[in-house]
């Protein structure tokens, strides 16, 4: 595993569900930048990804369940992504597993104070990481993935049809 601060590189297959809102959009991280996410405060651009397309239904289900939504594989290949399920990836970062999997919407949303893991993701961003891989909380061994809009990689949509809207030809 490559140091923290430099990370690794990031080539596969990755899903999302885009909700009705944002499927005319689906490489914008605006949705995330409007109120922040996870590892993202708000107006940092973010897109999330989950290795599995189980994870990425569990993920999107997580506050309201059985809500509509558009399943979508990406093709992602992008540098700069620390692992935050490898210990020493963590050391670095001086966060803990207990840190990186918190509850942290009561702190940015009831408390009004950084959550710990944008506090993790300010570490990672400021050592040049373009993105951080992490554990659902979600879907148990389930693996997300979050990257910093703009990246320095490349994400496409598979859309073979044209059928998300929007689409630029």
């Amino acid at each position: 595993m490559p140091k923290a601060s430099h990370g690794r590189r990031v080539n596969g297959v990755f899903w999302r569900m885009l909700s009705p809102r944002w499927h005319d959009q689906p490489l914008s991280g605006e949705g995330a930048a409007r109120h922040g996410g996870r590892f993202n405060r708000p107006d940092v651009g973010a897109l999330y990804f989950s290795a599995r397309v189980e994870t990425a239904l569990a993920e999107y289900g997580q506050d309201l369940p059985n809500r509509p939504g558009t399943v979508v594989a990406y093709s992602v290949r992008v540098a700069g992504i620390v692992d935050l399920g490898d210990p020493i990836s963590l050391r670095a970062l001086g966060a803990t597993a207990t840190e990186v999997t918190a509850n942290w919407k009561p702190d940015a949303f009831l408390h009004r104070r950084d959550p710990i893991t944008w506090r993790i993701a300010d570490r990672a961003r400021a050592r040049g990481a373009t993105g951080l891989l992490y554990p659902s909380t979600r879907y148990q061994g389930g693996v997300n993935l979050v990257i910093w809009l703009p990246t320095r990689g490349r994400i496409d949509y598979f859309d073979p049809n044209d059928e998300l809207a929007g689409r630029k030809r």
